[in-house]
């Protein structure tokens, strides 16, 4: 999700990975190729459960309305929203 001012992500990757390593080659990425100007520090926070999963999606879907950016998180344009066969194994293992 794209805010005014700061971006929020849910990000997957190998449970090995350095979280920092992943975040860091992502911001390289996007400075190369999108032009954009990071700050020098990020928040982080591993997900270890689906319910985890559910809280953070739910803030971050929820911090334009918060910011009084839009009405409902439904109408904040700025976001990407995987499809329901993204999540199709979402709760396996619960």
């Amino acid at each position: 999700m794209i805010m005014p001012d700061h971006v929020h992500a849910l990000l997957a990757f190998d449970r090995e990975a350095e979280m920092s390593s992943v975040i860091g080659k992502w911001k390289i990425y996007a400075v190369r190729k999108l032009g954009v100007c990071w700050q020098s520090n990020y928040f982080d926070h591993r997900i270890r459960s689906p319910k985890e999963l559910d809280a953070k999606e739910g803030y971050i879907r929820c911090n334009p309305v918060a910011k009084g950016l839009c009405i409902k998180p439904e109408d904040w344009a700025w976001v990407i929203t995987p499809q329901p066969e993204d999540y199709a194994s979402r709760h396996k293992g619960e």
